[in-house]
């Protein structure tokens, strides 16, 4: 671990960066006619979003070198922050974070690894920092690699949690209240463990995490209720056809060593594909799907309560099947209030002289308290590409952010108790075609790049 001067954020070298990539966690399909319908209202809706997007505040601050890819960034209730990249340097990526105990100052560059990639980071309500990357190990072997810093202190000494042979490689991190943390991995294909670290105590033995067929990055959230953490693997029930996957879902409470035995969320003989986010906010947690079969396609909520039970399935959107046209990248946060705001991209794979342009699009849906889900409205123009949404809720208040390549970055705001997002503002006129959000308390952030170095702006 080495502290970098702050001289580094003067190196003049820049290249460009790839943009953020997304999982691909589902399909919605629409029938033409009700498609063609939908997106004639949602591109003339498009235009106007177009036409007014307005520029965003005061510029954001620059808080890393050059040559930096795939930020994570994270803020807890009381304002502290890490923020995480892998930078090129000497024709290797290294992992390297930054932490405050507000955004607008944080502390020195510090180096995790002088070789690693994919680091995930959390913050706790207690302060707790943690962060989780791989990195090579002896001969063909690779690490999965842990550091911790609790309030008011620096990185203790990092702590390996695997290492061994084969597709090894972060899943994510959390921390609870009472600052112990969580370390979720990959083992190999449809494998994955995970451990805890007891707030002051080192990482405890690893365990295997059976059953979770499939369980992207970014799918762990904390219920700020009581600490449970929530996570939503996709569980493969039958791999000869027809294909059938379930959405699950599986807790670990403060004072549970181990995961509960997976819920399913969906019925088997879906004859599809099932896709599953952990989903958070200050009003709870809960788990967002999407299920693409061979009749149907829908987009569902399903709320945890405050005794942990969960809710019936409240769905997002539904539509039969048209060819060329999915709904990817779903994600929802869960404001103060008891409303609910989902976000995510309709893409256009089909061009022909008689269908749309190829595009993807950021649309979201607001549920107010006791409603359903409205109808979905744009986020980023029509006929491009933009990524997949980014959400985060700080009390009522909802926000989402998408970017495109060379272009806008681009941040629509659900004000308090209001039944549609706002015109989108551009916190960036060109970015390098990503952008993350985190919320904790009060704050929300957004990150992204501009000319491979990565800007941070209080939203």
């Amino acid at each position: 671990m080495e502290i970098l001067l702050e001289a580094e954020l003067l190196d003049p070298s820049q290249v460009h960066s790839e943009a953020l990539r997304h999982s691909s966690i589902g399909r919605l399909l629409c029938r033409d006619g009700r498609f063609r319908t939908f997106m004639r209202a949602v591109f003339a809706i498009s235009a106007v979003v177009a036409a007014t997007i307005a520029a965003g505040p005061a510029s954001a601050a620059t808080i890393s070198p050059a040559k930096v890819r795939f930020p994570q960034v994270a803020v807890g209730p009381s304002g502290r922050t890490v923020v995480a990249w892998e930078r090129l340097s000497k024709g290797r990526f290294s992992v390297e974070a930054r932490i405050g105990d507000r955004p607008q100052r944080l502390g020195p560059i510090v180096r995790l690894a002088r070789v690693g990639y994919r680091p995930r980071v959390a913050v706790g309500a207690d302060g707790t920092v943690a962060v989780e990357w791989m990195q090579p190990g002896p001969g063909r072997e690779a690490r999965v690699r842990v550091a911790i810093a609790r309030r008011g202190h620096g990185y203790g000494r990092t702590q390996t949690v695997d290492q061994r042979k084969g597709n090894v490689g972060p899943v994510d991190v959390a921390v609870q209240p009472s600052g112990r943390v969580l370390a979720l991995w990959q083992r190999s294909e449809g494998r994955f463990a995970y451990a805890l670290a007891a707030r002051g105590r080192r990482f405890g033995t690893a365990r295997a995490l059976t059953g979770a067929g499939a369980l992207p990055s970014g799918n762990v959230a904390v219920d700020p209720r009581d600490g449970t953490i929530v996570l939503a693997p996709a569980t493969q029930v039958s791999f000869a056809p027809p294909a059938n996957q379930q959405a699950s879902v599986r807790t670990l409470s403060m004072s549970q060593r181990r995961f509960t035995t997976a819920i399913p969320l969906t019925a088997t003989g879906i004859d599809g594909e099932a896709s599953a986010v952990a989903v958070s906010g200050p009003a709870g947690s809960g788990v967002a799907y999407t299920v693409r079969g061979s009749e149907s396609g829908r987009l569902v909520l399903v709320r945890r309560s405050a005794d942990g039970t969960w809710e019936p399935p409240q769905t997002i959107a539904t539509s039969p099947p048209v060819e060329g046209v999915f709904a990817l990248g779903l994600r929802v946060a869960l404001p103060a209030g008891s409303a609910a705001v989902a976000a995510w991209s309709v893409v256009i794979e089909t061009p022909n002289a008689f269908a749309l342009p190829p595009s993807r699009q950021a649309v979201a849906s607001i549920a107010l308290p006791g409603a359903a889900f409205a109808a979905p409205s744009p986020v980023s123009p029509a006929h491009e590409r933009y990524t997949d949404p980014a959400v985060a809720a700080t009390g009522d208040e909802a926000f989402v952010a998408s970017a495109t390549p060379h272009g806008p970055v681009l941040l629509a705001t659900r004000a308090a108790g209001a039944a549609t997002f706002g015109q989108p503002v551009a916190l960036s006129a060109k970015g390098d075609g990503d952008v993350v959000l985190a919320a904790g308390g009060s704050h929300v952030l957004a990150a992204y790049q501009r000319d491979d170095r990565l800007q941070l702006r209080v939203v």
